[in-house]
């Protein structure tokens, strides 16, 4: 059965009329020789480049800067399975904050079945990527925390004196040492496997015995005697 050609005009003048303006997602149009044949605002911002400097520009330079193609190209990738493909890949530029996005790409076949266009569609998602390594960084602090509380609860006594005044329960000392890392009560709750309310009624008493108004006094008092 004949299968009818890709009608470039046709689809630019769709593109421009319904994808151009669009700031997310970003989009683009390649030839099979990697030329940029369009491209939407989003694509623009995501570069930093103008729509009229990238057309009819080899992709690796307008998109990323390079004098040859990408490592894993997009373009040899989906040419050859000629199957759409689906990849986070990042963007490097001199000077600028490293850029996530999803990218979407899809073939775009001639009559014979040979792959003459690359559509791409780039979804953000580096917000996303900066709160996934906040989370990491965060999971690996509360781990080293629990390492540090494991270590010195083999140390402590079942009380934890301050000069004569009002001891601590060994309880009491490792939400104090939690409270001077900067915890917040749901944290330190969380940690160390109480209710919230338990954890607010640690907190209470700790400032009781300690004569404190406030975690930083808290803080201070217990790094000064040494309770922590």
């Amino acid at each position: 059965m004949h299968r009818p050609g890709f009608r470039l005009d046709a689809a630019l003048s769709v593109f421009r009329v319904l994808f151009e303006s669009i700031a997310n997602p970003a989009m683009n149009l390649l030839k099979k020789d990697h030329t940029v044949v369009w491209a939407n605002k989003g694509m623009a911002i995501l570069v930093h480049r103008r729509l009229p400097d990238m057309i009819g520009e080899p992709c690796y330079q307008t998109f990323r800067r390079r004098e040859e193609p990408c490592p894993g190209c997009l373009l040899k990738i989906v040419s050859e399975s000629k199957q759409p493909y689906v990849v986070e890949r990042w963007l490097d530029l001199p000077h600028r904050e490293r850029q996530y996005a999803e990218v979407r790409a899809y073939p775009i076949l001639d009559h014979a079945g040979r792959v003459q266009h690359l559509f791409e569609i780039l979804n953000p998602t580096t917000g996303r990527k900066k709160d996934e390594e906040q989370r990491a960084r965060y999971v690996e602090y509360l781990e080293k925390t629990l390492r540090e509380l494991t270590a010195a609860g083999t140390e402590v006594s079942e009380q934890v004196s301050d000069g004569g005044r009002a001891v601590l329960t060994v309880r009491e000392a490792e939400v104090l040492r939690l409270v001077a890392k900067g915890f917040s009560n749901r944290e330190i709750a969380c940690i160390l496997g109480m209710s919230l309310d338990t954890a607010k009624t640690h907190v209470k008493n700790i400032f009781s015995k300690l004569d404190v108004t406030d975690r930083t006094e808290a803080a201070v008092r217990a790094i000064i005697h040494k309770l922590i």
